[in-house]
């Protein structure tokens, strides 16, 4: 007797036959998508014609859970109007936990956005850090300072033996 083995992705729709066997009453599906839900059904064969399908089973694949995060930012001395770059690495690259969300503890002093751009805002230092579901990254510390302006315009007056006044914008 033969089997023949369909399978339809998410929770309704077409059936589509992947599969028949021959003499046997078992088959193991393989390269299916990690967290993702299927639908299998069997009918037999018997060279004449198919039964009709038997009863739906649904399943859900398990998730691949992340196993560890790293944050690297390129700068992480900035001055205030700056900007620096977060890389974030998730192992494994296949997880099925979701996207990482970037933070910085003090968005005042520097912001992050999703993208990985940091911000420098005001004199201060700053933590930034991803996060996955439970799982976060090592913590980088930003430092930011005074943005450096030029100095002109320097005088002097007052000029005594022992002294000198010095005024400049």
């Amino acid at each position: 007797m033969k089997y023949y083995i369909y399978q339809g992705v998410g929770e309704s729709g077409e059936l589509t036959k992947i599969a028949e066997v021959t003499d046997q009453k078992t088959y193991t599906v393989m390269g299916l998508q990690a967290k993702t839900t299927y639908r299998f059904a069997v009918s037999s064969y018997n060279g004449l014609r198919e039964s009709a399908k038997s009863n739906i089973v649904t399943v859900t694949t398990s998730q691949i859970p992340v196993q560890s995060i790293t944050i690297a930012i390129d700068k992480t001395a900035l001055e205030v109007g700056g900007t620096a770059k977060a890389s974030v690495t998730v192992t494994p690259a296949n997880e099925t936990d979701g996207h990482y969300t970037l933070t910085s503890t003090t968005p005042t002093v520097a912001t992050v956005d999703q993208s990985g751009n940091i911000k420098a805002v005001a004199p201060g230092t700053t933590t930034i850090k991803a996060t996955i579901g439970t799982k976060t990254s090592n913590v980088v510390t930003i430092t930011v300072y005074e943005a450096l302006v030029n100095v002109s315009n320097l005088t002097s007056s007052n000029v005594t033996t022992n002294s000198v006044g010095l005024s400049w914008t």
